[in-house]
């Protein structure tokens, strides 16, 4: 992708002066990331020895509310050794920085690769390595709600209603009034909640021959339902054309079971969960399809992959009941 902040020699030195870390060898932009621009960072340690560090330097495009909830959470991981980017420090302490107007960190970069066609094994890592997450972040006390609420739902389906077409209006609207009478049942309300990363997608994570070694971009982390976030999960990594594998959902819910184990309401709600992840992220590649103001380059992901996930969940879902008996 084309960064939306460019950056130059000149910025890099002036960033790295504030961290001292040493002399930046190379740099250049990284192919992932929507929101945020990223660099990759080749840095000298050491004048005496040919041994570079790798960082990653993210700007921080977008004002959000969460800012502090992410760093809090990257460190609170990183400190009970879940496979997260480790923030780096300034000469003065602080995890961010400020460079011509706009927010910054920096973070060492972690091995591995992203993974195109997960397996089995790949979901049974996703499951366990969440319920960690869930768990380790519960204790936080910052309550900064995930950003994609059922009002923001709303809000951005009625902006891109003329942009669908009928059917596909009529898909949505149906499958947000049932999520919506979901969400507001007292059942539902008295489900677990806490700290969530939001966007668990295979984009995000990072595998090597060892397993599971790094989970990367926590900046959608948020105050949510646990269920919500293992439903993202499991629609990026267990669907194949539009359905889920049902091996790779049972692996990926049955080790998060192992390690939090759900409640009888988080069962049979998990197919309207999933229905509601599915229209979120249908919704927030559509509402970025839409627009002619971005700049060259910048990505866009095809809302039809989760048009057609969400026309699944809403005609066929998912057959629980079989979930529970095999867990």
């Amino acid at each position: 992708m084309a960064v939306i902040t460019e950056l130059h020699r000149s910025d890099i030195d002036q960033i790295l002066d504030q961290y001292g870390l040493g002399a930046v060898e190379t740099f250049r932009e990284t192919t992932h990331g929507i929101e945020n621009s990223n660099y990759f960072l080749s840095i000298q340690q050491d004048d005496s020895g040919p041994d570079r560090t790798e960082y990653v330097l993210t700007v921080l495009e977008r004002e959000t509310d969460n800012r502090s909830l992410v760093l809090a959470a990257l460190e609170r991981c990183s400190e009970r050794g879940l496979p997260v980017p480790q923030l780096v420090s300034t000469n003065k302490g602080s995890t961010t920085i400020n460079h011509q107007g706009r927010e910054m960190l920096i973070c060492e970069r972690l091995p591995g690769n992203h993974v195109i066609y997960p397996t089995t094994q790949h979901c049974a890592a996703i499951g366990r390595f969440l319920a960690r997450l869930h768990l380790i972040l519960e204790p936080l006390a910052i309550d900064t709600a995930y950003e994609r609420k059922l009002e923001w739902i709303k809000k951005v389906a009625t902006e891109c209603q003329n942009t669908l077409s009928k059917e596909d209006s009529r898909i949505l609207h149906r499958s947000i009034n049932l999520v919506d009478s979901m969400l507001d049942r007292n059942e539902i309300k008295a489900m677990p909640q806490g700290i969530i990363h939001g966007d668990l997608f295979r984009d995000n994570v990072l595998f090597n021959e060892h397993g599971l070694c790094g989970v990367l971009d926590f900046h959608h982390a948020g105050y949510g339902y646990w269920l919500f976030d293992l439903a993202i999960a499991t629609n990026d990594w267990c669907t194949e054309n539009g359905s889920l594998d049902r091996e790779k959902t049972f692996t990926l819910v049955r080790e998060y079971n192992s390690i939090r184990k759900l409640k009888q309401t988080e069962y049979w709600s998990f197919p309207h969960f999933l229905l509601y992840a599915a229209i979120c992220f249908w919704l927030s590649r559509l509402t970025v399809a839409v627009r002619d103001d971005l700049p060259d380059g910048f990505p866009r992901k095809d809302p039809e992959e989760f048009a057609e996930i969400t026309r699944t969940h809403l005609m066929h879902p998912f057959q629980i009941h079989q979930l529970v008996t095999s867990i």
